[in-house]
């Protein structure tokens, strides 16, 4: 019976799946510091989007996320089927609307960006961003109409402590308590295991990654609603690469990625992207 439980469950995921758009966000971070390294990027990233199938492109929402000082180049640049996202924001609404240095939602949007990235570790372990904090900056984002790919994870050592759930939880509840119930559409959460990050990590196991994203969805479920598991978005970020992509693109509760170096190279961000599509036409 437990058999068969599992096998009505695995087959609605895949359905769900089937139902929502995958998305491909790349962060840029600040890996790209001359104009003209941005601009040669967008050139090879337009030639190598202009190659793939449209059939893969319309099930693939994709996202890059240059450095502030180049959102308005890259939107100008890049072909309009390529979203273009900020790496962070610092909304008007917060209080003391004084703030030196901060970067608003409004604008953004007359930037035309679409998405904002929140919760990357390093904003978290580095700069000393709280839960509290990136739960009001999703808030403004949903509110202001834009889209958030939010990135929730836990440290090697929290996860050795078998802490992995009861942090990704508390890191979650603390959004879901405040985001409107009806913007989980425009969340990407981003799954990022942080002791599998960078150069020497040892990658999270495909099943590993699989079970954490289940947990997640069924937590939406119990916690948010049915609706809003069903139209939330799960992507994994965890030294995502075009030679691994396909060992996690085929998995029912992976909706995507955010990809970090990969994201530089404009051919390994389209074979990615065809990785992607692949699994959901099933070519």
């Amino acid at each position: 019976m437990a058999e068969g439980a599992d096998g009505i469950r695995a087959i609605r995921a895949v359905r769900a799946r089937q139902s929502r758009p995958l998305f491909l966000g790349a962060n840029w971070k600040c890996s790209l510091e001359a104009p003209e390294e941005v601009d040669a990027l967008v050139v090879s990233m337009n030639q190598a989007w202009s190659e793939i199938p449209q059939e893969m492109r319309d099930v693939v929402e994709i996202s890059v996320h240059p450095p502030f000082v180049y959102l308005d180049r890259v939107r100008q640049g890049l072909d309009s089927g390529i979203a273009v996202g900020a790496q962070n924001i610092y909304d008007s609404t917060f209080p003391n609307k004084g703030n030196t240095g901060a970067t608003t939602t409004r604008m953004l949007a007359s930037l035309g960006v679409e998405w904002v990235l929140l919760g990357h570790s390093d904003r978290r372990n580095n700069l000393g961003e709280t839960d509290t904090l990136i739960a009001d900056k999703a808030a403004a984002v949903l509110n202001s109409g834009l889209s958030v790919c939010l990135t929730i994870g836990e440290t090697g050592e929290q996860r050795a402590n078998g802490e992995t759930l009861a942090v990704l939880e508390k890191q979650l509840g603390t959004v879901a308590e405040i985001v409107p119930a009806d913007a989980w559409g425009r969340v990407a959460l981003a799954y990022e295991p942080v002791w599998a990050v960078g150069e020497g990590a040892t990658p999270c196991a495909p099943d590993e990654a699989q079970r954490v994203h289940l947990s997640l969805r069924e937590w939406m479920v119990t916690n948010v609603s049915p609706e809003a598991a069903r139209a939330l978005r799960l992507t994994y970020t965890g030294s995502v690469n075009e030679a691994n992509a396909a060992d996690y693109a085929c998995l029912s509760e992976v909706d995507g990625f955010v990809i970090g170096r990969a994201g530089l190279d404009a051919a390994k961000l389209s074979a990615i992207v065809r990785t992607l599509a692949g699994s959901k036409l099933n070519v």
